[in-house]
């Protein structure tokens, strides 16, 4: 049982590390904020390219940093892990 939650922890752990070495995907999870964001929204906000802001955002989704409800992007808990951690 300690054995698992060691393994998730560790894995939780390089997700962060992994999302945090990004500084794409810092400044996409500064820009959703706690408030939450739209796609048109953050591409407003941030100066990078279409691609950049595709590839980063559908890493963030699919490792669960962000989710998408009703057209706004919003933070998980990991994802608000990652925000505090700046």
């Amino acid at each position: 049982m300690m054995a698992e939650k060691k393994e998730r922890d560790k894995s939780h752990h390089e997700r962060l590390f992994k999302a945090s070495m990004s500084p794409v995907r810092r400044q996409i999870v500064a820009a959703i904020g706690i408030h939450g964001k739209s796609r048109d929204e953050l591409k407003q906000e941030l100066s990078v390219s279409d691609f950049q802001l595709k590839f980063n955002l559908d890493w963030l989704i699919r490792e669960g940093f962000v989710v998408e409800e009703e057209g706004k992007l919003k933070l998980t808990d990991d994802g608000i892990e990652l925000l505090e951690a700046g």
